[in-house]
């Protein structure tokens, strides 16, 4: 993993930013943030004397903050920051990584359905192995008619190509024929159970071939240099055992199958279990899309001189985006609540989370009374109710209708903006930390501004601008701007749908990767 610098959390992330100078502003004094070179990353050069606060990774000093005795606490919150942003690289590194081991077991699974015969299973198993466990020799034994001998059906290496049968009680590999259980040896030369033939291997792993409960052989890799095999690399042969034991039950099953008719039959009977189950679970999954997608407002409100319009398009069947409009008292009630949020995750997780967001935000309305209340008391009750993971970035907008007048409070969210009717474009930045990220404390603060006659205020989760092409590269908030302001004649509900077309037509071929959510309420002209 690259080494991380103190610039990629303040200098690239804009809520890092907007969450020391809340910080600052809440301490009421002045604070620098400087790297591990003296670079001031924000605020200006500390005076000379000033107390300094180290900000580190795992013993590695990144920079310092500076100002006053209380600039620790933004130490501190920036050691958090940093944490963080480790914890997701190596999360990253660590996904990837079992991407490719599954990408391969996927692609050799692909590769054992096209197989009917017990030796090509066999030497595809070790052609596959070798490529992600290092070894020098291999083979695979298969337990013969009599259960209790051990013959070898498929080899690679010098040591392993010419074994002989032998009872399956004897040797390294007879013992793990005999316990069904996997294991490495990482010092041949040291265990007694060691056979003449194995003591010129230096280390060995070995799986079981097992379908259910029952031992067919073993597959084992082995190395003449010295080696130190891993857990993980055990765990993956296991996986590729229970995969090549299935494989090689059903040629035998085939082979069966043309001389008896009752194989044939409980092959088609394990064939509809399947259906069954798989059909199965896509009932439950498309019963969770239909109740998610009931937890949106139906209908939004209708307020006199204003127009409300939203769409919500997940990427997957359940999503973790949620949009929301709330009068206060009534549809023409004395405020409006406006909220997009984007809960951290994707899938059924994600929409649990969702549905909690909106039950929180809605029990909440009428007992708070500022919107920074409303979102700090938010914040508090997901950061009870969920894993330290677990979170949302939301914007959140008060609207009072009769005078225009807007309260924003972004809580991590993607930049959002209001659009004026001379086509005037005005950021809506975040003004604060996700929500349930941290622990109640850290205050949320708020921005004001207006909606006059013909500006709209348009909220989006960041599925909107970060949506990609075939070449990778984003839509962006300029992409966004130039098609609210070229439709911004139409109905509001054509605008939304157009911008959502515009998408699609600039991703192309490209997966949607993120949920889709907008919201625009604009005042008449």
């Amino acid at each position: 993993m690259s080494q991380l610098h103190l610039r990629q959390i303040i200098g690239r992330q804009p809520e890092a930013q907007a969450l020391v100078a809340a910080l600052a502003a809440t301490l009421g004094a002045p604070v620098t943030v400087e790297d591990a070179h003296g670079r001031v990353l924000h605020g200006d050069a500390a005076a000379a004397g000033a107390p300094r606060f180290p900000v580190t990774s795992d013993g590695t000093s990144l920079g310092w903050v500076a100002g006053h005795d209380q600039a620790a606490v933004i130490a501190r919150v920036l050691d958090h920051l940093v944490a963080k942003e480790v914890e997701r690289r190596a999360l990253g590194t660590e996904v990837l990584h079992l991407y490719r081991e599954i990408n391969l077991i996927y692609s050799f699974s692909e590769k054992l359905a096209a197989l009917l015969d017990v030796e090509g299973v066999a030497r595809l198993t070790l052609e596959e192995a070798r490529q992600l466990i290092a070894a020098t020799d291999g083979a695979i034994l298969l337990l013969e008619h009599d259960g209790d001998t051990l013959g070898a059906v498929a080899s690679f290496g010098d040591e392993m190509s010419m074994l002989p049968s032998y009872q399956k009680t004897l040797g390294i590999l007879g013992a793990v024929a005999s316990s069904g259980v996997a294991e490495i040896v990482n010092d041949v030369d040291l265990d007694p159970r060691r056979l003449v033939r194995e003591t010129k291997m230096r280390a060995l792993i070995a799986a079981p071939l097992k379908v259910g409960e029952r031992i067919l052989g073993v597959i084992a890799l082995g190395n003449t240099a010295a080696t130190s095999y891993t857990a993980g690399e055990l765990k993956l042969l296991n996986t590729l055992a229970l995969q090549t034991a299935t494989a090689i039950e059903n040629a035998r099953l085939f082979e069966r199958a043309i001389q008896a008719a009752h194989e044939r039959e409980r092959l088609l009977a394990l064939n509809k279990e399947v259906e069954i189950a798989r059909a199965r679970l896509e009932g439950e999954l498309d019963l969770a899309a239909r109740i998610q997608a009931g937890l949106f407002p139906a209908i939004l409100p209708s307020l006199a001189g204003y127009e409300i319009a939203a769409r919500n398009r997940p990427a997957r069947r359940c999503g973790g985006d949620y949009y929301d409009a709330l009068a206060s008292g009534g549809v023409t009630g004395e405020r409006l609540l406006l909220c997009v949020a984007d809960v951290a995750g994707k899938g059924l997780p994600a929409a649990l989370l969702m549905a909690n967001m909106q039950a929180t935000l809605r029990a909440l309305l009428r007992r708070t009374g500022s919107l920074t209340d409303l979102a700090e008391e938010a914040s508090r009750l997901l950061y009870a109710s969920t894993t330290p993971e677990k979170y949302v970035t939301a914007a959140l907008a008060e609207l009072d209708p009769a005078s225009g007048a807007i309260a924003f409070v972004s809580a991590g969210h993607v930049d959002n903006v209001i659009l004026r009717a001379n086509g005037d474009a005005v950021k809506m930045s975040s003004t604060g930390t996700p929500l349930g990220l941290l622990p109640p404390g850290i205050p949320l603060t708020q921005s004001t501004d207006r909606l006059e006659p013909g500006d709209a205020l348009v909220l989006f989760s960041d599925g909107v601008t970060d949506a990609v092409d075939e070449s990778d590269q984003e839509f962006g908030e300029a992409r966004l701007l130039d098609v609210l302001r070229r439709t911004a004649g139409l109905p509001l509900t054509d605008i939304v749908s157009g911008a959502i077309e515009a998408i699609d037509r600039f991703a192309g071929g490209a997966p949607q990767f993120d949920d889709i959510t907008m919201l625009v309420v604009r005042r008449d002209a």
